[in-house]
C-alpha cells in the first residue's frame, strides 16, 4: 500500500511552495550546528596538541640532563683501544715472522743449509689505514656513551637525525673516518 502512495502521479505545479521562512530556519540550523561541531573539533585537536608539545618539551629536558650526565664521565675507550692495537700489530709481525721461516721443499728442488742464504728478515710493516674510528671521533663520541649507558638505539639515532649527524654511523662503530676529529 505504501509503495502505491508514492508511485502515484502528483502534478507538483499544483503543490503549494515551501515557505521561504521555514526553508531559511533549516539552512541556519545546519549552518550553526557544523560550525558548532568544527570549533569543538579543532579546540579539542588544539588541546591535544598542546599536550604533546609539553611531553615533548620534558622529554627534551630529561635527554639535555642525560647528555650532561654523560659528559661528565670519564673516557675508558682511550686506554682499551690503545692496548688493543698493540695487540693486534704483535699479532701481525709473529705470523709474518713465522712464515718467512716456514721453507717446504717442492718437488724435485733442494734445500741447501748455508749460513749465506739466509737473509736477515725484514720487518715488512703494513699500511696502517689513516683515519680515526667512528667512536673516537669527538663529533659522535656522545652518541656511543648515550648508547653505553643503555640509551634505546632508536631514540640515539632520532637524536643524530635531530642535529643533523648521518645515523647509519652508530651501527658500525670502527669504522675508519678520514676527516674524523680527536681530543
Amino acid at each position: 500500500m505504501d509503495t502505491e502512495i508514492l508511485a502515484q502521479a502528483v502534478d507538483k505545479s499544483q503543490m503549494p511552495p515551501l515557505h521561504q521562512k521555514r526553508v531559511l530556519a533549516f539552512i541556519n540550523h545546519f549552518i550553526i550546528n557544523s560550525c558548532n561541531f568544527l570549533n569543538d573539533f579543532a579546540l579539542k585537536c588544539e588541546s591535544k596538541f598542546v599536550d604533546l608539545e609539553r611531553k615533548m618539551q620534558k622529554v627534551e629536558a630529561a635527554l639535555t640532563i642525560i647528555e650532561a650526565k654523560l659528559a661528565s664521565v670519564p673516557d675508558v675507550m682511550d686506554t682499551t683501544t690503545t692496548t688493543t692495537a698493540s695487540n693486534i700489530a704483535t699479532e701481525e709481525v709473529a705470523n709474518d715472522t713465522a712464515e718467512k721461516t716456514e721453507n717446504k721443499p717442492t718437488g724435485g728442488e733442494t734445500v741447501t743449509d748455508s749460513s749465506t742464504d739466509v737473509a736477515a728478515p725484514t720487518n715488512v710493516a703494513t699500511p696502517e689505514p689513516t683515519g680515526v674510528r667512528a667512536c673516537e671521533d669527538m663529533r659522535f663520541k656522545k652518541f656511543f656513551k648515550m648508547v653505553q649507558f643503555g640509551v634505546p638505539t632508536g631514540a640515539v639515532k632520532i637524536k643524530m637525525q635531530a642535529e643533523g649527524v648521518e645515523p647509519s654511523i652508530l651501527d658500525n662503530p670502527n669504522m675508519l673516518l678520514t676527516d674524523g676529529v680527536t681530543d
